[in-house]
């Protein structure tokens, strides 16, 4: 929204400055400014999936993705709450879910940074359906 109003502004500006402004040749054609419809979203992706690094759709331009719940099962938060049989809805169940959301998350960021990709993905594709990188792989290695 907030591209939209500064590329109506531009327009509007040059428009004034080259109605304002003498022309220089004879022959030169006047400028008229053409505001861009909006960018077209060519990921398709929700931003409730995004586990870390760029979430704007827009912004993506090397992303990837991981098996977000294989992932939980590999923590030994999660094991720990299945071996000793924690209710998931239990304060202890509720904070173990939780360090192993930010382990996961932590994780995912180094081998992000490491590898040049802009954001990690639970779920993402794109409308040309191009491969998406999974590195569930080299996450879990890291767990």
């Amino acid at each position: 929204m907030n591209t939209r109003i500064r590329s109506m502004a531009l327009a509007a500006a040059l428009a004034t400055a080259a109605a304002i402004a003498p022309a220089r040749a004879p022959f030169a054609a006047p400028v008229t400014p053409t505001v861009s419809g909006e960018l077209t979203q060519t990921w398709i992706c929700d931003r409730s999936d995004n586990i870390c690094g760029l979430d704007d759709p827009r912004m993506l331009s090397k992303p990837c993705k991981v098996d977000y719940d294989a992932l939980l099962k590999a923590t030994p938060e999660m094991k720990k709450i299945a071996n000793d049989k924690i209710d998931p809805n239990s304060s202890e169940g509720i904070n173990l879910r939780q360090k192993a959301v930010d382990r996961i998350r932590d994780k995912a960021e180094a081998i992000r940074s490491a590898n040049g990709y802009c954001s990690v993905w639970k779920a993402i594709s794109h409308k040309d359906g191009r491969s998406i990188p999974d590195i569930t792989d080299l996450v879990k290695a890291q767990l």
